[in-house]
């Protein structure tokens, strides 16, 4: 955690006029808890993400009040890469406020870790009176160039992961409240960023209200824990602990682990040596090219907003997939020609991607099963059978 202290900010006109500002204090006058929060909410400018981690910045407001079993969250934004950041606007009172505060704003990210992608988009439309496809329209709307398909996929691994940036917004957290650290151990599995920002706020009747942000704790990484088993080695499964946990899955979730199971249990890949998918209770699976190998993998999905499925091959933002991807690339024809078809081959933001999609009537009906089972495996071993060795051969020649 780090500390941040400010003196007061003064302003100065054209002529080198000194203007006095006065402190505004937040209370239970007009401005107070709700003001601050409509403030974040209506120029998340305001918000030092920057300072926080940068991997959240480009704010792009979706909803305020949504609700969640953990309580509704004052604020949630989204990125165009597909982060996640919740804020909480809160008063800070006395030491015992500012300890729930803090668990609420946990409670929310343990709640949001349990969602899909189509749970989010659910609530995101009730709380909007919208329908459609609203949390990716929101963000369509700000930045045209977002790929629907890979923004559902990066909120879909943001849930999946615990990977959120968690903002607390006060009035003025006073000394001790940056040891906040206790509280923060209890969800050390989510791969969240937790920040604590004070809102200060001045006026001077020449120059109006001034918001002046500080950045006063944050933590910019949490450790996650990870149990690592020997190849070969396997935890057996509790039956009735399974059967606990499906209990407690929504009706989207347990359709994409009874799916995911089945299919994975048939699937059969010509080359014996890639690595299998494990079964997920999201819309995608993911098939690392080597256990090692990190920046690219083949994922299947689905999309039930557009109804359709689909098979990719991603290379994540760093130097050695974006050699990997264009010397692929150089390779477009010849690789098309062993594939059998021609997929989409795209570019966004430093994200490398081909894929292939199909749309069907209903992607969750039982009676398109058997197709869409069928359109993955034909795909998703073409992928295999053409991509891997091809990635293998780069890397050992680079």
């Amino acid at each position: 955690m780090s500390k941040s202290a400010y003196g007061t900010p003064v302003a100065i006109l054209d002529g080198d006029k000194e203007l006095a500002l006065e402190r505004v204090p937040i209370s239970n006058g007009p401005y107070n808890e709700r003001f601050i929060q409509e403030l974040a909410f209506n120029h998340p400018s305001c918000l030092p993400v920057r300072e926080i981690d940068r991997a959240y910045e480009h704010l792009v407001p979706i909803c305020m009040e949504l609700y969640t079993q953990a309580g509704p969250l004052d604020a949630l934004y989204a990125t165009p890469t597909g982060r996640l950041v919740v804020l909480e606007a809160k008063l800070w009172r006395n030491p015992e406020s500012r300890r729930k505060v803090v668990a609420q704003v946990l409670d929310y990210a343990k709640e949001l870790s349990r969602w899909d992608y189509e749970d989010l988009q659910r609530q995101v439309s009730r709380c909007l009176g919208r329908k459609g496809n609203a949390l990716y329209e929101l963000v369509k709307e700000r930045y045209p160039d977002v790929s629907e398909d890979e923004f559902v996929d990066e909120v879909q691994q943001s849930l999946k992961l615990g990977r959120f940036l968690l903002l607390i917004l006060g009035d003025g957290i006073r000394e001790g409240a940056a040891t906040i650290t206790d509280f923060i151990g209890s969800v050390g599995s989510l791969e969240f960023t937790f920040g604590l920002v004070e809102l200060a706020m001045y006026r001077n009747d020449a120059v109006g209200l001034i918001v002046q942000p500080r950045v006063i704790a944050r933590t910019v990484d949490m450790a996650r824990y990870i149990v690592r088993l020997p190849e070969g080695a396997y935890i057996e499964d509790d039956v009735q602990q399974i059967e606990e946990e499906e209990s407690g899955l929504s009706e989207t979730a347990r359709f994409y682990r009874k799916f995911w199971t089945e299919f994975l249990d048939e699937l059969r890949l010509d080359d014996a040596s890639q690595p299998m998918a494990n079964v997920t209770q999201s819309q995608n699976i993911y098939f690392r090219i080597l256990p090692s190998v990190r920046f690219c993998w083949i994922s299947a999905y689905f999309s039930k907003y557009t109804e359709t499925v689909g098979v990719y091959l991603r290379f994540a933002r760093q130097e050695v997939g974006d050699t990997v991807f264009h010397a692929l690339k150089d390779k477009q024809e010849e690789i098309e020609e062993d594939l059998g078809f021609a997929p989409e081959w795209s570019e966004n933001d430093g994200v490398f991607n081909v894929g292939v999609s199909q749309r069907f009537r209903n992607v969750h009906a039982e009676d398109c099963r058997p197709a869409i089972k069928a359109y993955f495996s034909t795909n998703i071993n073409q992928f295999v059978n053409v991509f891997r060795p091809r990635i293998l051969r780069v890397l050992e020649d680079g």
